[in-house]
């Protein structure tokens, strides 16, 4: 169980390089590209991952019916910003980072997750959020 904690904090922080990385070169537009591709795959991530918990809630059907609605427009939503905004995708992908942290700290139980994956990940998606706005700023200034 120890390496296995160890293990999702690992990989859940490692994950944050690929996004970090990017903005040392936003000057370059496929330093952009970059980061807004990966964003977009680690928020179906861990989109996917609520949609998934969902099914393991032992609450309500309508609280299940939230989550997988949630989780799917999501996804949608930062699909469609990706391909057709340009000036504020940022800050959709951070509100939609955000929105998905909510959701999880809402409608699971800490008991129902391993012991501190949602520690972890708010921490993890707080990090995302600032990198998005920093992001955004940096944009602003280039």
């Amino acid at each position: 169980m120890i390496y296995r904690y160890k293990l999702f904090q690992i990989l859940g922080y490692l994950g944050l390089l690929p996004m970090a990385a990017p903005l040392f070169f936003f000057d370059d537009p496929f330093a952009v590209r970059f980061f807004l591709t990966y964003s977009l795959a680690i928020l179906c991530f861990v989109s996917g991952a609520l949609w998934s918990k969902s099914f393991q809630l032992a609450g309500s059907e309508q609280n299940q019916n939230k989550i997988l609605i949630i989780s799917n427009v999501s996804v949608l939503v930062a699909f469609l910003s990706v391909l057709c905004l340009d000036q504020i995708v940022l800050i959709v992908l951070a509100s939609l980072f955000g929105v998905v942290l909510f959701v999880e700290k809402r409608f699971l139980e800490a008991e129902d997750l391993t012991d501190g994956y949602l520690e972890m990940r708010a921490s993890v998606s707080t990090i995302v959020i600032i990198l998005h706005i920093l992001g955004f700023v940096i944009l602003r200034v280039v």
